[in-house]
């Protein structure tokens, strides 16, 4: 029986250890990289382009991905998303590939798969009952930002248990306006079908995304924030009422919210993923 529930069956067992199996392998060449090339980030970017797809490609999962090209647009950016369950930042993980590093809860960090693999990407952990620490740690991903490492990050904070999009926190659109690099929203639809909030198993199935053209950010200031913040999580709320069928619309430049989609002439539909 898996995690959420749903009955795996042998097969479904022997897919769930041969995906977290993978990372041994992959986690080996791209040692053996970053020690040839005396590059440490050339290792972590083998890694970050290779383990994320197997997990979930092993398992059965599928990203069906519209505005790929969004995700090369603009580098660096921070990439947001929607938090569903414990494989939606591995999903995240797999279409921006690499020189990125993300924004964790502070238990992570004790856990020795994520809190390995955030170490060796510089990964910020964030203690929420310490705000202080919280915000020395989104410092240090500010200049990492600026030295040309994009982040990826929930704005949530954490998993919803709902059909919804959850409350949007300030940190990640404050590093974004600080490092002076735009946001990429990335909209998760469906991740709750592969796996459960709190589920440590994947289950096939097919999982929809959106990946929104880069929103800049200059211009932004700490009193038009909340409603630059809004603007986005509507943006969220809007595409998941009504997924896009032929490909994603232009975000206006200073309107990434209510009302933006109507107004925007849908791109090229891209190639989905083989």
């Amino acid at each position: 029986m898996s995690a959420d529930g749903r009955d795996m069956g042998p097969l479904g067992v022997v897919r769930n250890l041969a995906g977290v199996g993978s990372l041994l392998p992959v986690a080996v060449c791209a040692a053996g990289i970053g020690l040839l090339t005396r590059n440490k980030r050339a290792g972590v970017n083998f890694l970050t382009a290779h383990w994320p797809q197997l997990l979930p490609g092993i398992n059965g999962v599928s990203l069906k991905v519209l505005g790929r090209e969004n995700l090369t647009a603009q580098r660096p950016a921070v990439f947001i998303f929607n938090h569903r369950n414990n494989f939606d930042a591995v999903m995240t993980a797999a279409l921006v590939r690499d020189n990125w590093t993300g924004v964790g809860k502070k238990e992570l960090e004790s856990d020795p798969i994520s809190g390995t693999l955030g170490k060796l990407l510089d990964t910020a952990f964030i203690d929420r009952e310490d705000p202080h620490s919280a915000v020395e740690s989104l410092h240090r991903i500010e200049e990492l930002a600026r030295h040309g490492l994009s982040v990826v990050i929930a704005p949530e904070g954490t998993r919803v248990d709902t059909s919804e999009v959850g409350p949007f926190k300030k940190g990640p659109f404050r590093i974004a306006m600080s490092a002076g690099i735009p946001i990429v929203p990335i909209v998760i639809r469906n991740a709750e079908h592969v796996a459960a909030r709190n589920a440590s198993t994947l289950n096939p199935g097919t999982v929809d995304i959106a990946v929104f053209p880069p929103i800049p950010t200059d211009g932004w200031t700490i009193r038009t924030l909340p409603r630059r913040i809004a603007e986005i999580r509507q943006l969220y709320v809007d595409t998941l009422a009504d997924w896009p069928a032929d490909g994603v619309p232009r975000v206006h430049r200073a309107k990434a919210g209510r009302g933006a989609r109507k107004k925007a002439t849908p791109t090229a539909r891209p190639k989905e993923p083989s």
